[in-house]
C-alpha cells in the first residue's frame, strides 16, 4: 500500500501541501484538467514555481482567484459549487465532508449552527481549490494512507474577520484537536485550511511507519523564515508484511497514576464510570510504593477527545495529585460486527479483518451468556458453537 508522511516542522497550509504533492510526482497538467471539472465560472490562474527556503528547493503554488473580493460563503454556497461540479464523486464527497467539519468547528466557536456560520477567510475560491485539490491529489497519487509529525503552529497573533487572535487561531485550534502540536517560530505557520486537510487525511501522528521510501518533496510557504518555511512529503510503500499494512493507524492517550491511600471500592467505581464514558480500556496493576505500601497503578486508554474529561474524573474521584500522560501510536486491524443465524438464534460476532481477509471471529459475550441461560447449556459450548458457525459462514481459515 502507498503511504504519504507529512513532516510539519514549519507548519502547513493548503498551498504548501499542494506544492509538496507536486514535488513528489503529482502531474500539474493532469491535476489541472481534472480540477476544471469544478465548472467554476471564472477558474483561477494557478501556477507552480520553483522556490528556495533556507537553501531547500521546493514547489510554490500560486492561486490567483478570478473573483477580486470573494463573498463570505457559508456551507450551503460551498456545497452548491461542489454539487454542481462534475469532479470525481469520491473527491467531491471527501471535500463536502471536510467543509461540513469546518462549519461544525466554526459553529462551535461562535455558538451557531453549522449552516449559520460564514467561512470568512476560508470562503474564497483559493480555499476551495486547496481542499478539493488535496483530495484529488490523494486519488491521483494512489495514496492509501497518511501520517504526519507533530504540527508546528507558530507563535504570536493573527488578524481575522473577528479581530486579532492568538496563534493557533480558534479555527485551527479546534480543527487540530487530537493532533500533537507545539509552537515555535514567529507568526502563523499552520493555517486553518492546513489544519483541516492534515486532520482529514492523516490517520496517525508523531512517527513514520515502516515504509520503503520512493521520493520526498517540499511545498513552500509564502515567506522565508528562520525555520525553512516548507512542509515535507515522503511517499513510499508499506510492506504487506508490516503491521501498518492493516491501513488503520491512530493515536491513543494513555493516562496513569499511582495510588496507595484509597478505599479500593472507589477505584472500582471509577473504572466503571470511565468505561461508560467511552474509555477504550481501564485496568489496575498491583505495585509496591514508597515505605513498602501496597498500591495500585491505575491506567486509562482513551481517544484524545476523552482525555480532558478522563483526567478530571480521575482527579475528582481519587486522591492523586498528578497524572502521567502519553500519546501512544496504535496499529490495529479493521473491526466490524455482523449478526449471524445459529442454532441458538441470531448472534453477534466481531470480525477481525486484515488486508481484506477475515482473520477470525469472536462471538459477542453478552449474546452467548443470554443464550446459555435460555438453553441451560454451558457458556463455553455456546461460544464454541457460534464461533464454528461464523467460521463456516465467512470461510475463515480456508485460505490458510
Amino acid at each position: 500500500m502507498a503511504h504519504i508522511h507529512l513532516d510539519c516542522f514549519s507548519g502547513i497550509s493548503g498551498d504548501m501541501l499542494l506544492g509538496a504533492f507536486f514535488d513528489i510526482g503529482l502531474s500539474f497538467d493532469e491535476w489541472t484538467q481534472e480540477m476544471r471539472k469544478l465548472n467554476l465560472p471564472d477558474f483561477p490562474d494557478i501556477k507552480v514555481e520553483e522556490a528556495f527556503r533556507r537553501g531547500i528547493k521546493a514547489k510554490r503554488v500560486l492561486i490567483e482567484p478570478g473573483e477580486v473580493s470573494g463573498p463570505a460563503r457559508n456551507l450551503g454556497s460551498v456545497s452548491e459549487i461542489l454539487n454542481a461540479s462534475t469532479i470525481d464523486e469520491e473527491v467531491k464527497n471527501q471535500s463536502l465532508r471536510a467543509f461540513n467539519r469546518l462549519a461544525e468547528c466554526e459553529g462551535r466557536i461562535h455558538g451557531k449552527s453549522a449552516d449559520e456560520v460564514h467561512f470568512h477567510e476560508l470562503s474564497g475560491i483559493d480555499t476551495i481549490i486547496d481542499v478539493v485539490g488535496a483530495f484529488l491529489a490523494k486519488k491521483m497519487l494512489c495514496a492509501d494512507s497518511f501520517s504526519a509529525s507533530a504540527v508546528n503552529t507558530g507563535t504570536g497573533s493573527v488578524s481575522t474577520a473577528h479581530g486579532i487572535m492568538p496563534i493557533p487561531s480558534p479555527a485551527a485550534s479546534a480543527l487540530l484537536e487530537g493532533a500533537p502540536v507545539y509552537g515555535s517560530g514567529d507568526g502563523e505557520l499552520t493555517t486553518p485550511t492546513g489544519a483541516l486537510l492534515l486532520t482529514e487525511l492523516c490517520g496517525s501522528f508523531g512517527y513514520i511507519p515502516e515504509m520503503i521510501v520512493r521520493r520526498s518533496g517540499y511545498g513552500a510557504g509564502a515567506s522565508d523564515k528562520e525555520i525553512p518555511n516548507v512542509v515535507r512529503a515522503i511517499i513510499g510503500d508499506v510492506p504487506k508484511s508490516s503491521a501498518c499494512a492493516s491501513n488503520r493507524l491512530d493515536n491513543l492517550c494513555h493516562l496513569e497514576t499511582n495510588i496507595d491511600d484509597m478505599d479500593p471500592r472507589a477505584l472500582g467505581y471509577l473504572l466503571e464510570r470511565l468505561l461508560e464514558e467511552g474509555a477504550l480500556d481501564v485496568y489496575m496493576t498491583p505495585i509496591i510504593m514508597k515505605k513498602n505500601r501496597p498500591g495500585v497503578l491505575f491506567n486509562v486508554l482513551c481517544e484524545a477527545s476523552l482525555e480532558q474529561k478522563a483526567m478530571e474524573m480521575i482527579f475528582r474521584e481519587t486522591s492523586t495529585l498528578g497524572i502521567r500522560r502519553l500519546t501512544m501510536p496504535r496499529v490495529c486491524v479493521e473491526r466490524r460486527t455482523e449478526l449471524i443465524d445459529t442454532e441458538y438464534g441470531p448472534m453477534r460476532v466481531k470480525l477481525a479483518v486484515m488486508n481484506g481477509e477475515i482473520m477470525r471471529a469472536n462471538p459477542e459475550y453478552e449474546d452467548c451468556a443470554r443464550a446459555a441461560r435460555r438453553a441451560d447449556a454451558p457458556l463455553m459450548t455456546i461460544i464454541s458453537s457460534v464461533r464454528e458457525a461464523a467460521e463456516h459462514i465467512f470461510s475463515i481459515g480456508k485460505n490458510a
